[in-house]
């Protein structure tokens, strides 16, 4: 967090009693505000950290495999939804947190991202058993009816690996209203660590850049092709 300048950090699949969180945040990051799902679930699932200096993290609900918050930049003056997410090891069980996104929905800039523990297609895995249709259909659909597309990443294609099967099951999706936020959006997929088997995944917000305005030009080479006079018509 300190080496990428965090404002705000999601950690998921942590599994910690209430009081580790309390424990955990009077400790290690006393200045920071936290939320969590551990009232929907045993244990937190879901942790979420921010700096209240720069960011404004408000709650807007919250279930066992996601927690949706208000994202408020207090220094550039931005707001958009964010959905961090951790699924449940079973199609059968991914329902639910698939079905809550279709009918939640957002029409506002919204970013949802973590642990799907689903794939969309073959592509998203290699070595292993093949990917069947029965394992990405509910997911693939939920993409589909909602409009999410993954934002450009650099860094690790296949965010999970046990040592011999590597996949892709963490994301960062955005819906179709997020261009509307009019920021530059950098993700970065990096190396799974020492402390985990997943991809740290950093999100960066920055303004847009502005494209100069180029001169027009006009050589004349091109009065020479045959075809200039019908397709100048």
């Amino acid at each position: 967090m300190r080496k990428n300048k965090v404002d705000v950090c999601g950690l998921v699949e942590t599994k910690l009693a209430s009081s580790a969180v309390s424990f955990m945040h009077k400790f290690r990051l006393r200045n920071w505000e936290f939320l969590s799902n551990v009232t929907a679930t045993n244990n937190a699932r879901i942790l979420v950290f921010w700096n209240p200096s720069t960011i404004k993290v408000e709650l807007i609900d919250l279930t066992a495999q996601r927690l949706h918050v208000n994202i408020s930049s207090l220094v550039n003056q931005y707001t958009f939804v964010a959905t961090f997410v951790y699924g449940y090891n079973t199609v059968i069980a991914r329902r639910a947190l698939l079905d809550d996104l279709q009918k939640w929905s957002s029409n506002s800039p919204w970013i949802i991202l973590g642990d799907f523990n689903s794939l969309l297609s073959q592509e998203d895995k290699h070595n292993g058993e093949l990917v069947s249709s029965y394992e990405v259909s509910n997911f693939r659909t939920c993409c589909s009816m909602l409009g999410l597309s993954d934002l450009n990443f650099i860094g690790c294609k296949f965010t999970w690996t046990n040592g011999k099967i590597w996949s892709k099951i963490d994301r960062v999706l955005v819906n179709p209203y997020w261009s509307g936020l009019q920021r530059s959006v950098h993700v970065h997929f990096s190396t799974p660590g020492a402390f985990s088997d997943h991809s740290p995944i950093a999100v960066r917000i920055g303004p847009l850049h502005q494209r100069n305005h180029a001169s027009f030009k006009f050589f004349n080479m091109w009065v020479e092709h045959q075809d200039y006079k019908s397709l100048l018509l």
